[in-house]
């Protein structure tokens, strides 16, 4: 399975059926998806599309970004990706790192996105989710096992298990390029002043153990955006929110609500 190359570097797939939902991954080494399209890439995203009774637009951030890229940067690429893909304004689904993304491209290109539901983000991230995310990029960079950090920072329970095992026995090697860059923009990236200038339907969800963008932050954003709708789910964490049952019942709910004319 093959997608297509975009412009500036970004490449996308496209599976399922329905209305158009762009899908904007977190971190990740990430994968040239004109190339090839990884596994881990289709199945997740294949179920989204089930679930949501929706066409998976998923589309990666650039493997090779140019040295100092910034959120708004990497937001107007994705800004002109959509603008020749779609007609219209479409919806927008960005998770943790991808949700930063989401959030950067509503407020600069108003035009582009219909509704925006971001899943374990907020205006920032928060300082100990950073900080943690810096240490894993160097432990990586030197060649060693960032498994009980990176786990840690995104799973509990028997999930981060299952992560840590899977961190640990995974080959080291650097952090790709892309996943770098994304961390580096991420440290200084803050529009929390800008959050009013939104005019998108919001829906945030996230856990509410989540250890990368704490909760406090996550109910901050959404008080400070209009009419924006928080789904806290009790007990989950980072990565196990997005998985969620009713996570996925709530997004479905939230995406089938008529949007007000511009």
């Amino acid at each position: 399975m093959h997608g297509e190359r975009l412009n500036d570097g970004l490449s996308a797939v496209a599976v399922g059926d329905g209305p158009p939902l762009v899908v904007l991954p977190g971190l990740g080494r990430g994968a040239d998806l004109s190339e090839r399209v990884p596994r881990l890439a289709v199945g997740p995203n294949a179920a989204v599309a089930r679930g949501l009774g929706r066409t998976v637009h998923l589309i990666n951030r650039p493997v090779n970004p140019p040295p100092g890229m910034t959120i708004a940067e990497l937001a107007e690429w994705y800004a002109t990706a959509l603008r020749d893909r779609f007609p219209e304004p479409a919806d927008v689904m960005g998770s943790s790192a991808g949700g930063v993304t989401a959030l950067q491209l509503a407020l600069d290109h108003p035009g582009v996105v219909g509704r925006l539901v971001l899943c374990g983000a907020a205006s920032r991230v928060g300082e100990q989710g950073m900080r943690g995310l810096v240490e894993v990029m160097e432990l990586e960079r030197q060649g060693r096992s960032a498994a009980r950090l990176g786990s840690s920072l995104v799973a509990d329970g028997p999930l981060r298990l299952l992560m840590w095992a899977a961190m640990a026995i995974a080959p080291k090697r650097p952090s790709a390029p892309g996943e770098a860059a994304l961390v580096a923009a991420a440290r200084t990236w803050d529009v929390t002043g800008r959050l009013g200038e939104l005019r998108a339907p919001v829906l945030l969800v996230s856990g509410s153990r989540d250890r990368l963008v704490p909760p406090e932050l996550v109910r901050a954003t959404a008080a400070a955006i209009p009419d924006a709708h928080l789904v806290m789910l009790s007990g989950r964490g980072h990565l196990s929110a997005s998985f969620d049952r009713r996570a996925t019942r709530e997004i479905r709910t939230f995406l089938a609500r008529p949007t007000l004319p511009a």
